[in-house]
C-alpha cells in the first residue's frame, strides 16, 4: 500500500483495488480508480502541485501498468507515456519526475509527459524502491543492492558496501542514516558514509504554507522574500503595483517542502509602496514592501 497526500486530500494506493480518497483524515474512504485498469495494483503515489501520479504494475489478469496522471483529486485518471509496463516507485529530484521499475530507472523533466532511460551506472535494473535524501536520490533493486544518485537520477553509483543481502524491498532516509528492508531483515548504513552532504537534522519541516516580510524592509535596492512550503507544490510568488499592476513574476515553478529564500532586486523600479503575493493551489497571501532610494 502506498500514500500521498494534497492538502486536506490523503490518497491511498492499494494492491487490486486501485486508488481511494479520504477527506476527513482517514475516517471514510471512497474509490476514485476511473480510468484506472482492474484488478491495479497502485504501488506509489506521488503529488507535484494539482497533479496526482500513480504508479501502476499489472495485476491479476495481465491488465496494464505504468504511470498515471490525475488533475482532478483522483476522479479521472490518464495513462502517461512510459516504456516500462512495472512501476513499482516515483520520486521528484530537483525539476526532475522519476519513476522506478522492473526495467530501469526513467527519468522526466515535464511532469511525465515524455520520459527517457537514466542507467547510467545502474547495474541492476530491476528497482524496487526509491527514497530522498535532500539533493541526493537512492535506489534499491532486487538483487543488485543499493544505488546513489547526486544528479537528480541522471546517473548512478553502487553503494551497496557492507551488504550481504541484495534483495531490497524498501527504502527510507531516515535521522541521520539510510535503511533497507529487505525479504527478511532490516539493514541501516550512516548517510556521511555515502554522500558528501549530510542535513542537519535538527531543521524542522515547516507544518503549514507561510509567508514571512521581506527583509531589509525599507530596502535599496534588494531584499530577500522567505517562505515555507510543507510539501511539493507548484509556486507562484509575484510583485505588484499599488494600481494591482503585475511587475515582476519572481517564481512559478514546483517546488520540494522546506523554507524558501528568494532575493528581489528593485533597481528598475521607482520608489514607493509594493505588494507581493505568494500563491500555492487555493492558497494565497500578500505582503507590502517598501523601496526606499
Amino acid at each position: 500500500m502506498s500514500f500521498a497526500s494534497s492538502g486536506a486530500d490523503l490518497f491511498a494506493g492499494t494492491w487490486w483495488g486501485g486508488v481511494f480518497l479520504s477527506t476527513n483524515n482517514g475516517a471514510n474512504w471512497t474509490s476514485v480508480s476511473t480510468g484506472l485498469p482492474s484488478n491495479t495494483n497502485v504501488g506509489s503515489l506521488a503529488v507535484d502541485g494539482t497533479n496526482l501520479f500513480a504508479g501502476v504494475s499489472p495485476g491479476m489478469g495481465g491488465t496494464v501498468g505504468g504511470v498515471f496522471v490525475s488533475s482532478d483529486s483522483g476522479a479521472s485518471w490518464t495513462k502517461e507515456s512510459l516504456a516500462s509496463g512495472v512501476v513499482r516507485s516515483l520520486a521528484f529530484s530537483g525539476a526532475n519526475f522519476i519513476a522506478g521499475t522492473g526495467d530501469g530507472v526513467f527519468l522526466s523533466t515535464n511532469d511525465g509527459m515524455t520520459w527517457t532511460v537514466s542507467d547510467t551506472g545502474l547495474t541492476n535494473t530491476n528497482v524496487m524502491c526509491l527514497a530522498n535524501s535532500d539533493t541526493n536520490l537512492f535506489a534499491g533493486t532486487y538483487g543488485g543492492g543499493v544505488f546513489l544518485s547526486s544528479d537528480n537520477g541522471t546517473s548512478w553509483t553502487t553503494k551497496s558496501t557492507g551488504l550481504t543481502e541484495t534483495r531490497v524491498m524498501s527504502l527510507i532516509s531516515y535521522g541521520e542514516s539510510l535503511f533497507a528492508g529487505m525479504v527478511v531483515n532490516v539493514w541501516r548504513r550512516p548517510l556521511s558514509e555515502m554522500i558528501t552532504s549530510v542535513r542537519d537534522v535538527t531543521v524542522q519541516m515547516p507544518s503549514e504554507m507561510r509567508l514571512d516580510q521581506n527583509y531589509p524592509n525599507p530596502f535599496n535596492p534588494s531584499t530577500t522574500i522567505r517562505y515555507a512550503l510543507p510539501m511539493r507544490t507548484h509556486v507562484t510568488l509575484t510583485v505588484f503595483n499599488t494600481l494591482g499592476q503585475q511587475v515582476v513574476t519572481l517564481v512559478n515553478e514546483s517546488q520540494d517542502a522546506g523554507y524558501h529564500d528568494v532575493r528581489f532586486d528593485g533597481s528598475g523600479l521607482a520608489s514607493g509602496v509594493y505588494f507581493y503575493r505568494l500563491q500555492v493551489g487555493t492558497y494565497a497571501e500578500t505582503k507590502k514592501l517598501l523601496i526606499l532610494r
